[in-house]
C-alpha cells in the first residue's frame, strides 16, 4: 500500500531552553544540548541530535491529491465509533462531521464509553441501519472481531484508526490503518530526553499496555534509552486502564519517592497531565515532562511554561477526522486507498509559540480547503 507521510525538512534552526546545572554546548546547526558527562555520553548526544532537531520542524500538510466521486456518495452514511468522547476524540468527531457535510454524507457519532459491549452495540447498530462505512477510533479490532466480521459480510468498509503503527497488518474486517508511527514517536521521546539531559536521563515512562499504541510508544522510548550506550536509565509504569486517574498518580508518586533523581517523566498521552502534575509537584517538581498527542490543553501548558515541557504533536484532531472520512469515502466508492500516515512534530517551549494551530501546525491552518479542492478536481 502506498503511504503518504510528512517530510521533516531543515536541521537545527531551533534551540532548547535547558534547565539544570551543567553548561550547554551548541551543535553545528545551532541547537543547544546539555553538556555530556563523558565520552560515551558525548557520542550519545551526537547520535540523537539530528533526529531531535529535524523533528522540531513543522509537519508538512498531508492531503489528498486525487478527486473524490461525490456523486457516488449521495445517500451514503458513515459511522464514527470511538472508544470514548474525550477532548481529542470529540475534536476529531467534529472534523468527521465537517467533512461529511462538505461531501453530502450522513454522519453518525457513537460514543463507546470505554465499554467493549458498547463498541459491539455501535457496530451492530451501524449494520442494522445500513451504514456504508465505519471509522473505528481507538477501539482495538481484536475486541470486536465477530462484529467486524458481520460488518464485512454486510459490505461495510471499516477503517481502523489510532490502533497501531501504520505498517502493521490490516485487521480482519477492516481495510486499513490510519495512525501515527507510535514506535518511532516513542523513540523520538526517548531521544529528546537524552538530548535535553546530555544523555544523563533518569526516565520514568507512564503507559497502559492494554492500549496498543501506548505500549508501542513505551517500547520505542525504552529502545532509545537502553540502546543509547549512555548512563541513562528508564523505568516503565504500567497503569491499570480501569483506574487511570488513581493508578497514574499513585504509581508515579511511589516511583519518584523511590528514585528522587528522576529528571524526566514521559507519559505516552497528553491527557494524563491532570494526574502527572500533582505527582511531580508532591515530589518537589524537578522532573521535566514530555508526552504525546498535541491536544490543545497540553499546548497551552507548554506555551505558558507550566507543568509540561513538550509533546510529540499530531496535527489538529479535526484534520484526522477529515483524513479518516476521506479514506472511508474512497473505500465506499471503490477508489484507491491513499494510506495516510499521521505526521507528528516535536513541540517544546522553544517552538510552541502561543500554542495555536498557526504556530504549532502552520501548514494546517486551512486543511479543509485542501480536501475540498482535491475532491472537486
Amino acid at each position: 500500500m502506498r503511504r503518504t507521510t510528512a517530510t521533516l525538512v531543515g536541521m537545527g534552526v531551533l534551540a532548547f531552553a535547558l534547565a539544570g546545572c551543567t553548561p550547554a554546548i551548541s551543535s553545528e546547526g545551532g541547537s543547544t544540548a546539555a553538556a555530556p558527562a563523558d565520552a560515551a555520553d558525548a557520542d550519545c548526544v551526537a547520535a540523537v541530535t539530528p533526529a531531535v532537531e529535524a523533528a522540531m520542524e513543522p509537519s508538512e500538510l498531508v492531503a489528498p491529491d486525487a478527486p473524490l466521486d461525490l456523486s457516488a456518495l449521495a445517500g451514503k452514511s458513515i459511522w464514527y465509533i470511538t472508544n470514548s468522547q474525550n477532548q481529542f476524540s470529540t475534536e476529531m468527531s467534529t472534523g468527521v462531521e465537517e467533512a461529511g457535510k462538505a461531501a453530502g454524507v450522513d454522519i453518525t457519532v457513537f460514543d463507546g464509553q470505554n465499554s467493549t459491549s458498547r463498541y459491539s452495540e455501535g457496530i451492530n447498530q451501524a449494520i442494522a441501519q445500513g451504514a456504508d462505512g465505519i471509522i473505528l477510533m481507538a477501539v482495538q479490532p481484536a475486541v470486536v472481531k465477530e462484529d467486524l466480521a458481520a460488518a464485512s459480510a454486510a459490505g461495510i468498509k471499516v477503517l481502523s484508526t489510532l490502533n497501531g503503527d501504520p505498517d502493521e497488518p490490516v485487521a480482519d474486517g477492516t481495510f486499513g490503518n490510519l495512525s501515527a508511527d507510535y514506535t518511532a514517536d516513542g523513540e523520538l521521546m526517548g531521544q529528546w530526553a537524552l538530548y535535553d539531559s546530555g544523555c544523563a536521563a533518569d526516565v520514568v515512562v507512564v503507559q497502559s499496555s492494554p492500549v496498543h499504541v501506548w505500549d508501542l510508544a513505551a517500547k520505542g522510548i525504552e529502545s532509545a534509552i537502553t540502546g543509547s550506550g549512555s548512563s541513562s536509565t528508564v523505568k516503565v509504569l504500567d497503569i491499570d486502564p480501569a483506574k487511570i486517574a488513581t493508578d497514574t498518580t499513585s504509581q508515579l508518586q511511589t516511583a519518584l519517592q523511590v528514585d528522587p533523581d528522576v529528571n524526566y517523566v514521559l507519559p505516552v498521552w497528553d491527557s494524563a497531565m491532570p494526574y502527572i502534575s500533582p505527582a511531580i509537584a508532591s515530589s518537589g517538581g524537578k522532573a521535566k515532562v514530555l508526552a504525546h498527542d498535541g491536544i490543545s490543553a497540553s499546548l497551552e501548558l507548554i506555551a505558558a511554561g507550566k507543568d509540561q515541557q513538550g509533546t510529540v504533536a499530531m496535527p489538529p484532531p479535526g484534520w484526522i477526522g477529515w483524513a479518516a472520512f476521506d479514506e472511508v469515502a474512497r473505500a465506499v466508492t471503490g477508489a484507491a486507498d491513499p494510506g495516510y500516515v499521521i505526521p507528528t512534530r516535536l513541540v517544546t517551549t522553544e517552538n510552541v509559540g502561543d500554542g495555536s494551530v498557526a504556530d504549532v501546525s502552520p501548514n494546517y491552518t486551512d486543511y479543509q480547503s485542501a480536501f475540498t479542492t482535491a475532491w472537486s478536481k
